[in-house]
């Protein structure tokens, strides 16, 4: 703040017309605002270790004295709240305690398991590594208690890095104020529309900037519910995804009903030529074929599962009824990924051919009629006018449509779960029951993070690739 009003008054000093803000002044403020957070950072970690060491000290007193009141140790250890292992048990699997193994491993292999230095008192702190992580420990005669710092299970890293973030940005937007300094009308005019932008500026922020962070942070730790703190592991988790079968058939299922959009898109476009016209049976029409694209996709699921059920489909009975056989259509990984790709197909053609329709009635009128006159019949017009005159309706449906083919999640969760064998796990059901089933939240962000980074890829080479036919005409 001191900084900014030192720019402000030196930018005043220098004239309305040439009103700048130092660039010194500036990275000063940034500079300050970092500093303030690793300062506040340095001091909370010393703060939580020594609060961390003052809980297992006492911890120790508490089964120290209930020992001395005549407790079996098993007791005794369980006063104290925190997890704990007997010393004669330390190298046993076969032991009664709450402790981690691999903070048991570590304390019997400290000198001495952990006694503390000469003349230290009974139930002194220190420090062993486990498991990548700092434990604080202490000793009750012959009970060991330890506890995951609070450096680790309370960091305020992160609320740190979000504060010198919002400081930074906040530094930024008072740099354009106090350029503006000089000019009191359109200060006046910036900060109305600022004003008027910062609550759809403030829930983009809660809603959408500040979970992806969060996601990209975890992604980078080994994160689990089930855990007390989360464990950094850098790119650990991306590399493993690299040799994970599971994921990259998970990503080929995707990939593989991702083939039903060209299909869709085939049918839309034949119906919107088929339905064009105000007659009121087209008007019907084309209500009905959009129904589906505004229906909730679990009670679409839900209906399709009891068409297509092996023991009471209606699809099957009408099988059966002349003489067929039945089609374990979601029941066999032959059939179970082609299923769901059809019944995708019948929920995006409606929508679909509404864009399309939108899109005819873009061309003019004036082009049909020349190619008519020049001779052209019902195929050449169509292929020299009509898809010419959609070439951006069809980029942006076929964009949005593999975009939302990669999401599918609804049908394949009510549907198949999955199955059979595998068949129809998609990536974003992976990425589901990786991190609800699993707990393993480092692992199902790293995988959005991926699945990200493959519909960017495909997206950013269909648009090099329309960008170079049109630089070919």
């Amino acid at each position: 703040g001191a900084a900014i009003l030192a720019g402000w008054a030196a930018g005043r000093r220098r004239g309305p017309a040439r009103s700048r803000y130092p660039g010194v002044i500036a990275l000063l403020s940034i500079g300050c605002v970092a500093l303030a957070a690793a300062t506040a950072g340095r001091w909370a970690d010393r703060e939580l270790r020594s609060l961390s060491a003052a809980t297992v000290a006492r911890g120790a007193q508490a089964v120290e004295l209930a020992l001395a009141g005549g407790a079996e140790p098993a007791r005794a250890a369980r006063v104290a709240g925190l997890p704990w292992a007997h010393d004669g048990s330390l190298e046993s699997s076969d032991g009664q305690w709450t402790m981690p193994s691999e903070v048991a491993a570590a304390i019997a292999a400290a000198p001495d398991r952990g006694s503390q230095p000469a003349g230290a008192p009974a139930g002194a702190p220190y420090t062993v590594e486990a498991g990548g992580a700092t434990w604080h420990a202490a000793r009750a005669a012959d009970i060991h208690l330890a506890l995951l710092g609070y450096e680790r299970t309370a960091s305020p890293a992160l609320a740190l890095a979000a504060a010198g973030g919002l400081a930074t940005l906040l530094v930024v937007l008072a740099l354009h104020l106090v350029q503006l300094a000089a000019r009191p009308r359109a200060l006046r005019r910036t900060l109305a529309a600022w004003g008027l932008l910062a609550p759809a500026a403030a829930l983009i922020l809660a809603f959408t900037l500040g979970p992806l962070v969060f996601s990209l942070w975890i992604s980078l730790h080994e994160w689990r519910l089930i855990d007390p703190a989360p464990l950094f592991l850098g790119f650990d988790n991306y590399a493993a995804l690299l040799a994970d079968g599971e994921w990259w058939s998970a990503i080929g299922n995707t990939a593989l009903f991702t083939l039903h959009v060209p299909a869709a898109m085939a049918i839309a476009l034949a119906l919107a030529l088929l339905t064009r016209g105000s007659r009121r049976a087209m008007r019907w029409a084309r209500l009905a074929l959009f129904l589906p694209g505004i229906t909730s996709v679990a009670a679409i699921a839900v209906v399709w599962k009891w068409l297509l059920s092996d023991r009471y489909g209606l699809l099957n009975r009408g099988l059966e009824r002349v003489g067929l056989e039945s089609v374990p259509w979601l029941t066999s990984p032959d059939t179970a990924l082609v299923s769901l790709m059809t019944i995708g197909v019948w929920m995006v053609v409606g929508y679909q051919m509404v864009v399309f329709q939108a899109g005819l009635a873009a061309i003019p009128r004036d082009w049909y009629d020349a190619a008519r006159i020049d001779g052209a019949g019902p195929w050449q017009r169509f292929r020299h006018v009509t898809l010419p005159g959609l070439r951006h309706t069809l980029f942006f449906v076929f964009v949005t449509s593999v975009i939302g083919s990669f999401q599918v999640f609804g049908l394949v969760y009510v549907m198949t779960e999955g199955g059979p064998l595998g068949a129809t796990d998609v990536a974003v059901y992976h990425i589901y029951r990786e991190a609800w089933e699993f707990l393993q939240f480092g692992n199902a962000a790293a995988m959005s993070w991926m699945l990200f980074a493959v519909v960017f890829a495909a997206t950013w080479l269909h648009f090099r690739f329309l960008d170079a036919r049109r630089a070919h005409g």
